[in-house]
């Protein structure tokens, strides 16, 4: 695995190349997370494909621009991305706000896509919202979220048993913490996403539509959803399949939200099925 930045527009993005033979596989992780958190699905997936992860803007080790957190933005962002490498062909895998991403991607006029496996999405349903809502319950709850930690092992005890990741593999849960903070000068570690960045991506999530975005994403698309998920309820799964030009369903059961986290087995399954047709 390298490591390495690619100027898009104004921004620099990181990413990491696992390597691999075959079409490209580019990962996109979900709100306030990071790249990393793909590795254990990467390891997996190198024999048949050549896998990428994305860390997109404001998160990882990406830039982090003071605004410009709409949701057609990381769709920008990533068909740029597919750009400047030039990759053809592409199976692209987003889990949560990463996968909205992908279909922005498309509605943005990005034609390098293949297949696409869009887990748990973030799809609000109604008419956009003309401003951020900055008072939303996960904003809000970003912003109260802590930055500062002593250290990656103090981070490590105090997440294990809180939800969500109380949830998780706890492998997850490692690379979370390892790759998801910054050292500071004083010793002390912080979060690479800023609590103000993840609260404004969930802000103005409320002002892109989302099932719109799908329309556009004219590939073979696979949705997983975690079979208790309070994100995508089954009528907005069903109104995703719906809205997909050629778009198929999977429900993971026992698992939630972070189902990629919580039942790693069973999503790499899918994907490995799914991508290799």
């Amino acid at each position: 695995m390298t490591e390495h930045d690619v100027r898009v527009g104004e921004l620099r993005l990181h990413y990491l190349d696992f390597g691999g033979d075959g079409p490209p596989l580019v990962f996109l992780h979900a709100t306030g997370f990071h790249s990393w958190l793909w590795a254990p699905y990467a390891t997996r997936l190198t024999d048949r494909f050549h896998v990428f992860a994305l860390d997109q803007r404001g998160h990882g080790q990406s830039d982090k621009p003071p605004t410009g957190y709409r949701w057609e933005n990381f769709g920008t962002d990533l068909a740029g991305f597919l750009d400047r490498l030039g990759l053809e062909q592409v199976r692209a895998v987003g889990h949560s706000k990463g996968g909205t991403a992908i279909a922005a991607a498309a509605a943005a006029g990005c034609h390098r896509f293949a297949r696409a496996v869009l887990i748990d999405p973030v799809l609000i349903p109604g008419p956009p919202a003309s401003e951020p809502q900055l008072e939303n319950t996960l904003s809000m709850g970003a912003r109260r979220r802590r930055s500062v930690w002593s250290s990656r092992a103090e981070m490590f005890e105090r997440l294990r048993g809180k939800s969500p990741f109380d949830s998780w593999e706890e492998r997850f849960v490692r690379l979370y913490v390892d790759h998801g903070v910054a050292d500071r000068p004083d010793g002390q570690v912080e979060l690479s996403c800023p609590p103000e960045i993840e609260a404004q991506v969930y802000a103005h999530a409320p002002m892109s539509d989302g099932f719109g975005f799908l329309e556009k994403l004219a590939v073979p698309t696979l949705v997983i959803r975690g079979g208790t998920s309070p994100t995508l309820a089954d009528r907005s799964l069903a109104e995703a399949v719906r809205r997909l030009p050629a778009g198929s369903a999977l429900s993971v059961p026992e698992a939630g939200h972070f189902v990629p986290m919580e039942r790693s087995a069973a999503v790499a399954d899918a994907l490995t099925d799914f991508l290799r047709r």
